[in-house]
């Protein structure tokens, strides 16, 4: 893998330390136990310790930092990491960026004793699945990051074209999406992110088998 941008690691760093600084802020603003889970129309329908609720989701943006950080070093494909690392730090920027986020959003949203504003909730993770979206046609054949199916581990063309294809339909139906769902009724907020990220997954994994099946026919023609 290419040599890390130090400026940019050092951003992330910056990010994985907000969410503490903010808990450390409105730590004694907080009731022992506040909202950890809620019911489609934002509700709270579960509660945890204030410790467990502002210190978990940091701690495990800092524990996911690490495990992205040295997955290029342990994949038997590491060598391909060259060839996209600014985009592989571009992408663990936007994971950290994108929990720590919605750890402050929806602290502060339920802090303040509202529900859970669902539908921006939402838009903000499908606007996450369109930036992801943005770099994975830079992604290269490895295990770890990006539609790994059967089909791209096993055909490097298979890979590129499906995340070609992948990264046109995450960067696309993320932005049109995040739009509607905005305007939309929570239930059908709900309903409508659920179909869209269903069909923004399954239509790149079936492309994949397409694809390798056309290719393998194709050479099994030539060969023939």
């Amino acid at each position: 893998m290419k040599q890390v941008n130090m400026k940019k690691e050092a951003l992330i760093w910056l990010i994985l330390l907000l969410p503490f600084i903010y808990s450390f802020i409105v730590w004694s603003k907080l009731p022992d136990t506040v909202p950890t889970h809620f019911d489609a129309k934002g509700e709270p329908n579960d509660y945890s310790s204030k410790a467990f609720a502002l210190l978990l989701l940091p701690a495990m943006n800092i524990i996911i930092y690490f495990i992205l950080f040295f997955i290029p070093r342990i994949d038997p494909r590491k060598k391909n990491y060259a060839a996209f690392g600014s985009s592989y730090q571009n992408i663990r920027l936007l994971i950290h960026l994108f929990l720590a986020g919605m750890f402050v959003f929806v602290t502060q949203t339920t802090s303040d004793g509202q529900p859970l504003k669902l539908n921006a909730f939402l838009s903000a993770m499908l606007l996450f699945f369109a930036l992801l979206g943005n770099y994975m046609r830079t992604v290269r054949s490895n295990f770890f990051v990006g539609i790994r199916t059967p089909w791209t581990l096993s055909n490097d063309e298979v890979w590129r074209k499906t995340h070609e294809l992948g990264g046109k339909i995450w960067f696309y139906s993320g932005i049109v999406l995040a739009i509607i769902v905005f305007f939309l009724s929570q239930n059908a907020a709900a309903i409508v992110t659920f179909c869209g990220v269903f069909l923004m997954v399954m239509i790149p994994v079936i492309y994949s088998y397409l694809e390798y099946r056309k290719i393998n026919t194709n050479s099994e023609i030539h060969n023939g």
